[in-house]
Formats: structure tokens, C-alpha cells, sequence
């Protein structure tokens, strides 16, 4: 099977180039290991090993990097950091190769030798494989390993460096057991080094070039753990197995079991393509969808997006028809609904689960409204009548009817049916940007995707009120949404310029052109009728569509911003305010066939304006899709270099577009 990313020597030596291309590995418990193809930091949340010590959560950089030296007629280094405002050491000058297959493979050429590394992580575990070998080459040399470690939150640095001095034991043969410190775990080293030499009070300094550019504290202070010297040859690998399990299995078994779960991953794309055919973009969809799916000790949860998001209850609703349901794995999918329902309060769930201890805050009006979307797709595809009954559906009667009657942060029905929301300093839809006391978009009254989605959750409740035999909720519920559907189109219709308003409240309507007008094309049943529907999309199409997804912003409005960059300031300010989101691609996709209708040269357009984002994904985080892209071209990356609601709606999309291109194959013949 051909590699996944295969990237060659004068990409790889281009530091310019290639500080842009990441990678990232995860071990289904929150944990991760990541770097950029350089094998050089280059913000403060890379690091080899990345433990989460409360699964999926309190995520700590424990092994940030390893310098590594080979000594054969002179001393070459084959690592690479930044100190100082340069790259020193330079180990990219001698990287040939670098490859995803599936994990990061390194290449290195020295006179007459090749050496290659391969970084694993173990599912399930805290813990980091690192193996080197000779590929070519038959004169024997020594390579010198010094970990660089540490024992910080994932989005600190420390410029004093750890407080702890780690204390390191020869424990048994092959292994070394480092304490680190009261408030750290200990770190195990497993490793078939023939020499251990501990290093004390020995910091060194590094940069973070991507954390300076985003405006943050960009120089970190790491300790250098200890020294390994290995004899490596055609014949004699040399690895370092460092973790937070004191027992862990040989590398060979290690990499046999990474490779069995790309094997599995691979083949389970091809049964759930509609043609049962190899198709290297859903491969790569598929893998990166397992990355964000986390098991804790128990439930399940979806990560947002890394490096930096934890589980957030919006991304997650709306991520799971992607991530569980097209992929099939319908059991993760009932944990993860069970799990948030013992998070469920006052008709709301959680906007955030923090990433250390500290209050759940509630302030979100559409995560309730995106469970009750995830439910039906999940009956949809599952038939789970049993799960439905009980307990889902008393969850989802009760968020109905906590929405019609009120609940925290201003939730309630008003007098035509329609869903307000708002207060002050709280940002409660996925327009969420903040800066200091002050919310970028407030959006405080009647949003019209909230709306759009509370119609459609008043569908639902009549379906599920109908499986379930309660005739009478049935009829109301049936009613209840025709009442939503006039109200609002009555409200949001916004007939001098053609599309739906995006706010409504007690000040008049915000005319600004926004993406949130995209559900009541892409939900079903409609809310629009047919000739207004095709008169949103139109505008949608001509302002906000680019390569890459949605603008969140049309250009030509004072506020849009057309760049995402600068410090966290600058940024907030531009998120919600024309950068591009990818995640509604995946929306608009739905309207465009729902519109424009089910035929070969829709379905044909539809595949062709997905492909820039499928080819992205091996752009920026290797095999992933970004959280965002500039609004104006040539639409850089920007955010979550891996975000899960990003491919997960373009997995649900493509998948979607491939099933029906294969129906309207099959009506020609």
C-alpha cells in the first residue's frame, strides 16, 4: 500500500516550506504526539509525548523533543531546534525524506549511511515510540539521544524551566525510571541503550516561532533528561520507549499493532465507499476521523480539534454524524450521547468541559438543539428504537419544552414561536468570540440558524413522538413547527436584499451577509419556500463561498476582516468576521443538492468544489482539515490545524455525493 504523505528532500530542507506541514498522532484517551515535518518545534504545544493525566483532559507536554547525534569519522546532528532566533542544530539539511505511512518516517542521509526514524504512538497509553535504523549503508556508528523534557499544560510555557529536578534510576536492564516531581508523574524510559549517563540542573533554552507570530510567550526552557549512547547497523535497531506505563510491549510488537489499525482503518474505507473501491481521500478522511474520538474510562467524547481545543458540546453534536455514523461505529456513537446526557442541566449542556478542574459554564443555545439532530440521525441510521426511548427521548422532550418555557442566559420562546436567547457578555451560538469582557458578535435576540434548528427539532420530536406512539405530542409538535415555519419567514425574510436576516431582536434586524442562513437551505423538511430558498443560496454562493468553505463575513461590510492572523486580539476579532470556515461546506453541499436537485451535473459540481479541501490535507496538518482559512486568497490555514466538525462534515459530505453519484450511474445503465 502506497504511503499516505510522501514529502521529498527539498521540501524537507526547506525550513520556510516545511515548518508549514504538521503532523500529529493521538492515542484515543486525549493524549498526543506532534511536530512539524522538520522534526522542530515550532509552537509550544508540540512535543513528542503530550499525556493527558485526566483522560481526555489535564494534557501535559512531558517529552518535548530528543536531540539526537550521530558520531561516524565526525559528529552529525540529525535533530533540529530553535534557539536565538535560528535553527540550531540543523538536522533538516540531512532529512531526504519524510513520510506518513501512517505514522512519521524520517529519512536521513550521512556519507554512506541512511538512517530512518519512526515515531508511534501506543493506543490507549501515555506512551511514545521512537526507532531508529540503518536503511543503507553497512559501517556501524553511534548515535547519542538526549531527551529534552518537561511537565507543563499543553498551552504554557515555562521560561524559568520545570521546577522539579528529575531524579533517574537504572530500574531493571532496558529500563529507567525518571521521578520528575510531586504535582508530575513518573516517566518511564524503556530503551536498548548499551550506556545511560543522567544530566543534572542542565535547562536549555528553545523558541516557539508560530506561538510569536500569534502574539503569545514564545521561549521555553526545557531539561535535558539524561544521555543514550546505542551502536546502530544494518543489524541493530535502537529505540526509546518513553511514557507514563511502566509496562509496555516490544517495539516490533508496538509498530506490528499501529500498522493492523491502519490495515483495519483502510479497509473500512473501502466497505463504506459506494463502490467498495481504494479511494486515498477517504482513507485520509477516515483516519483523521478516529483521531478525535476519545474513550476516558468511561463514555466516550470528541475532541474539537488539536492542538489546542478540549470537548466542546456544539462541535461534538455536530461532529458525530461524520465521525460515528458514516464511518459506522454506532456503538461509540450511543456512548457518546449517553456521556453527555450526565452533563445535561436545565435543558443545556455544557459549552466547554475544561481543560483542568474548574466551573462548567452553560452559555450555549445551540449545542441542546444540535443533540436532539444527532439522536435522529443516529435512529436514522441505527434503528435503536430501545436507546431512543429511553433515555433519549425524555432528554429531548425536556430541552423542548425548558426552550418554550426559559432557561438560563435569556433561552426562551417568544410569543410567535421563535426562539430568542441573550446576555450580556455571554456568547451563546458558535459565533463565539471574545475579547476581554467584550463579545465580537453578540447576536443577542432571534439567530437564524438557532431557529432553523428549532424547527427542525420540532420535526423531530413529532417523529420520534409518532415512533413511539404518542399520537397526541405527535399533532402538536406537527403544529407547533408550521407555526415556527410562518414566524419565521415572517421575521428573518429580508426582501430588499434578497436572503434571511441574521438576527432579529427589539432594535430591528441585522441585514449583515453570514453563513448561519445556510441551515434553513440544508435541514429538513424546509423552511423556505422554494423561490426564496433559491434566492439565499444564490447570494450565499456569489459572497460568502470560497474554495475552502464559508466566509463567515461578506466582503464590503465595514467589520469584514480578511485575514486571520496577528495576536489573540486581532484574531478573535477577525474569527467570526469574514474567515472562512470549512465546516460549512458541508451544509452548503446539503442546500446546493436540496435546490439545485439530485442530478449528475450537481452532484459532479459538488465533488469538484470539495476537492481544494481534500487536497489540503496534505497541506497543513498532514492528513487533517484546519479549524479556518483567510477570507480573501489565497486563503491560508489558519486555527486548529486538525479540526473534527471540519472533517467530519466533509466526510459526511463526500460520502453523501459518492452514494449519490453511484444511484445516478446506476439509472444510466
Amino acid at each position: 500500500m502506497p504511503s499516505l504523505i510522501d514529502i521529498d528532500a527539498e521540501y524537507c530542507q526547506d525550513p520556510q516550506k516545511a515548518m508549514e506541514k504538521e503532523w500529529l498522532l493521538t492515542n484515543a484517551i486525549g493524549g498526543y504526539s506532534s511536530s512539524t515535518i522538520l522534526g522542530c518545534n515550532m509552537r509550544k504545544y508540540h512535543g513528542l509525548l503530550a499525556a493527558s493525566l485526566d483522560p481526555p483532559l489535564k494534557r501535559r507536554v512531558i517529552v518535548s523533543s530528543i536531540e539526537e547525534k550521530i558520531i561516524q569519522n565526525g559528529e552529525f546532528y540529525i535533530s533540529s531546534s530553535f534557539r536565538n532566533g535560528e535553527y540550531s542544530p540543523r538536522g533538516f539539511e540531512r532529512l531526504v525524506n519524510f513520510r506518513l505511512d501512517p505514522f512519521p518516517i524520517f529519512t536521513f542521509a550521512l556519507d554512506g549511511l541512511e538512517i530512518e526514524k519512526r515515531v508511534i504512538l501506543c493506543q490507549g497509553k501515555n506512551t511514545v515510540l521512537v526507532r531508529y535504523r540503518v536503511i543503507d549503508g553497512d559501517t556501524p556508528a553511534k548515535l547519542m539521544l538526549t531527551p529534552f523534557i518537561t511537565c507543563r499544560s499543553i498551552h504554557e510555557v515555562l521560561i524559568k524551566g520545570p521546577a522539579f529536578q528529575p531524579v533517574c534510576s537504572e530500574h531493571e536492564k532496558k529500563q529507567i525510571i525518571c521521578t520528575l516531581g510531586e504535582d508530575c508523574p513518573d516517566l518511564f524510559l524503556t530503551t536498548n541503550a548499551y550506556h545511560f549517563t543522567p544530566l543534572k540542573d542542565q535547562h536549555e533554552k528553545v523558541e516557539y516561532p508560530r506561538e510569536r507570530e500569534r502574539g503569545y510567550q514564545a521561549e521555553d526552557t526545557l531539561l535535558r533528561l539524561c544521555v543514550l549512547e546505542f551502536r546502530i547497523s544494518r543489524n541493530q535497531d535502537a529505540y526509546i520507549i518513553a511514557g507514563l506505563d511502566r509496562e509496555v510491549r516490544a517495539p516490533v510488537q508496538i509498530e506490528q499493532e499501529e500498522l493492523l489499525l491502519y490495515r483495519t482503518i483502510s479497509r473500512k474505507a473501502k466497505e463504506i465507499h459506494p463502490e467498495k473501491k481504494d479511494d486515498p481521500s477517504l482513507v485520509h478522511l477516515v483516519k483523521a476521523s478516529g483521531a478525535f474520538v476519545v474513550k476516558p474510562k468511561s463514555g466516550t467524547d470528541i475532541i474539537a480539534g488539536y492542538p489546542w481545543f478540549s470537548v466542546w458540546s456544539r462541535d461534538s453534536m455536530i461532529s458525530l454524524p461524520g465521525l460515528l455514523l458514516e464511518t459506522k461505529r454506532f456503538e461509540d456513537a450511543r456512548a457518546l450521547l449517553l456521556s453527555f446526557i450526565s452533563r445535561y442541566r436545565d435543558g443545556l449542556f455544557p459549552n466547554t468541559i475544561p481543560e483542568e478542574k474548574g466551573e462548567i459554564s452553560y452559555n450555549t443555545v445551540d449545542a441542546g438543539l444540535w443533540f436532539i439532530h444527532a439522536v435522529y440521525e443516529y435512529y436514522i441510521r441505527t434503528q435503536d428504537r430501545a436507546t431512543v426511548q429511553t433515555p433519549l427521548y425524555h432528554v429531548i422532550k425536556d430541552i423542548i419544552q425548558l426552550y418554550i418555557h426559559g432557561t438560563l442566559f435569556g433561552i426562551r420562546q417568544d410569543s410567535d414561536g421563535l426562539i430568542t436567547a441573550g446576555e450580556s457578555g455571554f456568547p451563546l451560538t458558535w459565533m463565539d468570540a471574545k475579547i476581554g469582557d467584550r463579545v465580537v458578535t453578540p447576536r443577542i435576540g432571534k439567530n437564524v440558524e438557532v431557529n432553523c434548528l428549532w424547527h427542525h427539532a420540532l420535526h423531530i420530536m413529532a417523529f420520534f413522538s409518532d415512533l413511539l406512539d404518542d399520537e397526541q405530542s405527535y399533532a402538536a409538535y406537527e403544529i407547533h413547527a408550521e407555526n415556527v415555519k410562518n414566524a419565521f419567514e415572517k421575521a428573518f425574510w429580508n426582501e430588499k436584499d434578497g436572503y434571511l436576516y441574521d438576527i432579529v431582536n427589539s432594535e430591528g434586524a441585522d441585514s449583515s451577509l453570514r453563513p448561519n442562513q445556510v441551515f434553513a437551505l440544508s435541514l429538513s423538511p424546509p423552511i423556505l419556500t422554494e423561490g426564496k430558498a433559491e434566492k439565499v443560496f444564490d447570494r450565499i454562493t456569489s459572497h460568502l463561498l470560497t474554495p475552502y468553505g464559508l466566509r463567515s463575513l461578506a466582503p464590503g461590510h465595514p467589520e469584514y476582516k480578511s485575514r486571520y492572523e496577528g495576536d489573540q486580539k486581532a484574531r478573535d476579532n477577525a474569527y467570526p468576521q469574514g474567515t472562512v470556515w470549512s465546516w460549512l461546506l458541508g451544509p452548503y453541499i446539503d442546500a446546493m443538492i436540496n435546490i439545485k436537485g439530485e442530478t449528475p451535473e450537481n452532484v459532479k459540481k459538488a465533488l469538484k468544489l470539495l476537492q481544494p479541501l481534500l487536497d489540503h490535507m496534505t497541506e497543513a496538518g498532514l492528513g487533517f482539515i484546519s479549524e479556518v482559512f483567510d477570507g480573501d486568497a489565497p486563503h491560508t490555514a489558519g486555527g486548529c490545524y486538525a479540526q473534527a466538525f471540519s472533517v467530519a462534515e466533509i466526510l459526511r459530505a463526500y460520502l453523501r455525493l459518492l452514494s449519490l453519484k453511484q444511484a445516478l450511474d446506476l439509472e444510466k445503465k
